[in-house]
């Protein structure tokens, strides 16, 4: 699917956490404002933002094992900068843009081409 970037996005997070799959997680709390997602540390200590739905929570809730490969790079775009989406995940679309470089923007940032 082709959408356009209706209102510009610029990450907030700098140095993203990226978790390979079988990697052991510590989990904080869930975000408020985008549902499914939750605070996690990774191994090499880095903190941010992962999909609840690609962790396997240990019955503690405060640790988890990564159910797959994640990197949670947010792509910065401009007003009407194509964009193609690769797949949906609670509010984010996961995109291409004609650069070919790949990161996350919130549904809501974008249109219909």
């Amino acid at each position: 699917m082709e959408v356009v970037v209706k209102e510009a996005h610029k990450s907030d997070y700098p140095n993203p956490i990226s978790f390979n799959k079988g990697e052991s997680l510590i989990l904080g709390h869930l975000d408020t404002e985008f549902i499914g997602w939750i605070r996690t540390i990774t191994t090499d200590g880095n903190e941010g933002w992962a999909p609840v739905d690609y962790i396997e929570m240990a019955q503690c809730k405060t640790k988890g094992i990564a159910k797959c490969n994640y990197n949670a790079f947010e792509l910065d775009t401009q007003m009407s900068e194509s964009l193609t989406v690769l797949s949906e995940l609670n509010e984010w679309f996961l995109v291409v843009n004609t650069r070919g470089e790949k990161g996350w923007v919130p549904v809501q940032t974008v249109g219909i081409a």
